[in-house]
Order: C-alpha cells, then structure tokens, then sequence
C-alpha cells in the first residue's frame, strides 16, 4: 500500500483537525495534496446528529477558550490524528512554476501518515534544516508566495502583515492575528486553503457536480478594485489611516452567501469557489463533500438542486440574524459604556473616538451634558477636534441648546473655509453610507476675470441619491478659495447657521503699470524680468531686433529691445552690443528695463 503522508497545521489549542496538507516539487512547479477529513462517514445524512449540525452551522468557539463541535462527540471520531490512518476527500493539484494550476482531481482517499504542527511550529521547521518537515515546509511555502503573489497580481484583495498582525480575511476585511498566527505557517494554510477550494470549485463546474458555491460581492457604492488596492497598499507602508482603510473595507465588501449557483467571488477575484476544506466545523463544507463523495463514487448525488437551494437560502438567513444579533449586542454594550462616560467621567479625559461616541449619543438623544460644550470648544482651539465630530453636531443637532455651539463651529470653519470641504464630503459619506466620487459631490468652475485681474466662480452640487442640494455661485481670486467659499456656503445652509462665505464678483481698481511692475523681484533675470512685465501688462509689442558687425571670427551682435509702455502708450527702447548674441540680447533687456523703471 503507497504510504501518503500530510501534515495538520493549525492554532495551538486546535482539536477538530479538518485538513493535512503536503507539497512536493515537481519539475519547475509544485503538487500539492490536501486530505480533508472524512466527516460524512461519521454523520450519517438525515440522522439526529445531521440535524444537530445542519441547526448549528458551525462550531461555535468560546471567548474564555474551547469550543461546543457542530457534530457534537462524533467529531472526536472525524478529527484527523497522528498515528492514524484515516479515509479523507483527496484533492489534489498540479501547479506550473507561476503558480497557475494546471490540473486537478477530487477523489477518495487515505491519510495513513499524518503529522501534526501548530503555526509557530511550522514555522520553526522553516528555519530548522535537520527537521523531518523541512524540506517539504519549505516547498510549501514557496508555493504560498507564489500563489500569493500571483493573486495579488490578479487583483485579489490579499494583504498579511505578520510583523504587525494584519490580514485580510476571504471577504476583503482586514483582521487582526493573535500572536500564534503571526507566521509563516499561518500564511501556508491560509494560501493553500484558497487553492485547494478554487480548485475544487472549479473541478466541479467541469463535471457538472451541484454543490454550495461561495459568493460573494462588494457594496454598489465601493469604488474602483484598483482604488482598494492603494487602500491596502497604503496599509501596508503606513502611509494612511489604517483605523479608516479597515472601516473603508468593512463598508464596501458584503457578506459572502451559499449558493449552488455560481456568480463569483469580489474579494478573491476568482470566477468560482466554496467551503470544502473544514467539515468538521462547517456545515456547508459536510453538504459539498457528500456532494463529492457521490460524484466520485459514480453514485447518485444525496441533494437535489431544489434541496440544495433550499438549504443554501436557510444558512444564509440564519447566518445573517446571527451576524445582526452579535452587532446589536456589541452595539448595546457600546452605548451602554458611553452613556457611562457621558453621565460620569471627566470628558477633558476621554480619548477621541471616546468622546465622539459620547457626542453622538448626546446629539442622538438631544441632551448635552453639562460642561460638553465647553470641552468641544476646547478641543476645537487645540485643533484636536475630529472633523466627522464637528460635522455631527453641525448636522445633525437640532434644538435651541445646540444653537450658539453651532455658530461657534461655523466661525471655526470660516476662519479657514477650506474646512467646509472636508465638510460636504463627510456629510456626503453619512448620508450614502458610504464612499464617495465625483458623482455625488460636482463642481464647476468658470474662469470669470481677466489675465490681469483673475476671478473663478465656483458651485458644488451633492447628488445622494434622492437628495439633492446646490450652492450659490461663489467668486474668488484663486479656483481654491472659489470652491472652499461655494462649499462653506452650502454647509451653512445644511448645518441651519448663517452663511459665513465671501462672494468677490466685483473686481478691484487694476493696479498701477508700476504697481505691477514692482511684483517683479529685483534680481530676476533682464530677458525674464521684461518678459513678465509684457505678461502683467506693464508693457506691450515687446520685440528684440539684431544687428551683425565684425569679422567672421569675431562677430559684434547688437540687440534693441523694444516695447510701448501701458497706459502712456510712450514707445521705449532698451540696446545692448556684446560677441554673442545671448549676450547682448540680456543687455537689451536690462537697458529696458531701466528705462521702464525710470
């Protein structure tokens, strides 16, 4: 009998042991065999034990440790051990050197030689060239770069960061890893699992097996995957907010959903894939393998289509009333906790988030604490005001109570209307609940002064969805102020205080031609000094003529610059006489000048 050997990795505390795995080289590229444990074996279908199972849908794992197993005692029996050969699903794949899987096949199997590791320990074996894993750890966890790198490429929402302990889960969100995970062996299973379920999605789409594919999609408002993937690049280094970029991710992706129809998976970027890997803890993972079990055994399958939609639909309801009713109660706790805070402690205290908690719950209720206004105020002259903070009361508080804070809030964002900017695009974000393009917030701007005398209109409209609001038209010298000023307008009309914005239309008295040509510095350069006076105005027709003397070998250029002064209409000219003809023409240009100042 062929010895077949695999390797359980997982968390230190682990018991109900779904998979071993083991890779080989093979020529440039990779085999890799996973054995699943055979857990249809063990749970009959339509048993008492099934039902158990098919009403939990997955083993639930305690917060104080241990875990109540889906199969209740039967997955002692299922759990793959050390010493033990076991029958399991076998599936295997064949990988060229880029990672890209050339074959795959889904058939019965036998464990007879499995070896158990934890993450840390795998990734010991690693760095340990004398243990018996070595070699094939080290195979595998080229494979996992390289299938890591190539999902990557394809624009697969993938990011770990051991060092840190980030991860991106299958649907897109980033986790936090406990110490255990931040490995090497961590990232191993992690990037086997995904392929070892791509490839059994896509073997059964080949032989038309139905199953419980895994679906997922993002949110209808998430923006471009090129535009999420410089959010987790920007994870990555540093560069940005990472409390917001794992927020931003939260919000766009959807919850992936069962189905036996395939539509795709966002996230991972891959046409199919399922759950096949854990039926011990997943429900759907023990569906899709009696699935298989029958499609290799040549027996009729144990689910009809019907069935299977059935069953599809129900884990998807129960998945997400569970997933509810765990936010509903972190969201009691959490208001519980600031309700607390705002009854009891000293805001000066408070951190940031803290106390932003706090002033939605007082916004919420309409009952500002005494002394929350005066700690706003102070927050806000510190500059550590959080701007959805500021934009919170401004929007959302009502009431003669909220009143002079609201105009305070608007004097802080004139002294600076660029704010309001920030503004309209945290209003924009609450209301789509959601990011934001340039089609929910568009501006337009028009040029409406002269070259000398420049004036831009500015208007900023916010299209979100049945809502709709525009701003007045807003003048200013410069594009920035035009728009800030059209933004901080609107905000004022939104937040219900008086507008605070400056409307420029009526253009200044036009300086003076030497007012305008005093705003040439001194030391510029004589060609471009006379030069940028023509451009101000100061001066018009300006030309430079040149005149040859001399000898072949030693040339004499003389230049005449020429212009007529603004205003008098005086023609002056300015010459210069030097061997080369920059030369002179850079004396033209300062006798010019000269005369123009004079």
């Amino acid at each position: 009998m062929q010895v077949t050997r695999g390797v359980m990795i997982d968390g230190p505390e682990t018991a109900d042991r779904d998979d071993a795995v083991w890779v080989a080289r093979d020529g440039a590229g990779w085999s890799l065999t996973v054995h699943i444990a055979d857990v249809a074996a063990v749970v009959p279908l339509g048993g008492a034990v099934d039902a158990g199972a098919r009403r939990m849908i997955t083993t639930r794992y305690l917060p104080e440790g241990g875990h109540v197993p889906m199969i209740g005692a039967g997955e002692a029996r299922a759990t793959l051990r050390e010493g033990v050969a076991q029958p399991t699903l076998r599936v295997t794949v064949a990988f060229d050197a880029d990672g890209e899987a050339v074959a795959s096949d889904v058939a019965r199997g036998v464990l007879s030689e499995g070896a158990a590791r934890t993450y840390p320990q795998a990734a010991a074996a690693l760095r340990d060239p004398d243990d018996p894993l070595h070699t094939m750890l080290t195979h595998a966890h080229e494979l996992s770069r390289v299938l890591l790198s190539r999902r990557r490429a394809a624009g697969a929402l993938a990011f770990y960061d051991l060092l840190q302990g980030f991860a991106t889960t299958e649907e897109g969100n980033l986790v936090r890893l406990g110490g255990a995970l931040r490995n090497a062996g961590y990232m191993i299973v992690q990037e086997l699992m995904i392929a070892a379920n791509e490839a059994v999605a896509l073997w059964v789409a080949e032989h038309d097996v139905p199953i419980l594919f895994r679906n997922h999609r993002a949110s209808a408002v998430a923006p471009s995957r090129d535009e999420l993937l410089e959010d987790l690049s920007s994870f990555a280094a540093e560069t940005g907010n990472r409390v917001l970029v794992e927020k931003r991710l939260a919000m766009l992706m959807r919850p992936a959903t069962y189905a036996p129809t395939v539509t795709g998976h966002y996230a991972l970027n891959l046409p199919a894939y399922t759950h096949a890997t854990s039926p011990l803890r997943r429900y759907p993972d023990l569906v899709t393998q009696r699935m298989l079990f029958a499609a290799a055994d040549g027996a009729p399958p144990p689910y009809s289509l019907d069935q299977l939609t059935e069953m599809a639909e129900g884990i998807n309801a129960t998945i997400r009333q569970r997933r509810q009713a765990t936010s509903d109660r972190h969201r009691d706790q959490a208001r519980r906790q600031t309700r607390r805070v705002l009854d009891t402690a000293p805001l000066a205290q408070v951190d940031s988030d803290t106390f932003h908690r706090v002033v939605k719950l007082a916004v919420t209720e309409d009952v500002p604490r005494e002394g929350l206004a005066e700690e706003l105020v102070r927050r806000l002259a510190d500059d550590v005001l959080a701007p959805r903070t500021i934009c919170h009361v401004l929007f959302d508080a009502e009431g003669d109570a909220w009143r002079l804070l609201k105009e305070r809030l608007g004097d802080w964002l004139a002294e600076e209307p660029s704010r309001a900017v920030t503004g309209l695009s945290v209003y924009a974000q609450d209301v789509m609940g959601g990011p934001i393009s340039d089609e929910h917030v568009a501006w337009t701007v028009e040029a409406t002064g002269t070259t000398q005398q420049p004036r831009f209109t500015a208007r900023v409209a916010l299209r979100l969805g049945s809502l709709g609001h525009e701003s007045p038209g807003r003048t200013a010298a410069s594009k920035k102020d035009a728009r800030s000023h059209a933004a901080l307008t609107l905000v004022c009309a939104l937040a219900g205080i008086a507008d605070r914005s400056r409307d420029d239309v009526e253009l200044p008295e036009p300086p003076s031609p030497a007012a305008r040509a005093r705003q040439v510095p001194a030391d510029r350069h004589p060609v471009m000094a006379v030069n940028e006076y023509a451009q101000l105005g100061v001066i018009s027709g300006l030309t430079f003529d040149y005149e040859r003397d001399g000898t072949p070998h030693e040339p004499v250029f003389t230049c005449t610059a020429s212009a007529v002064l603004a205003g008098s209409g005086l023609p002056m000219s300015g010459t210069g006489t030097a061997g080369a003809k920059q030369a002179a023409k850079t004396t033209a240009a300062a006798d010019l000048r000269k005369r123009i100042k004079a």
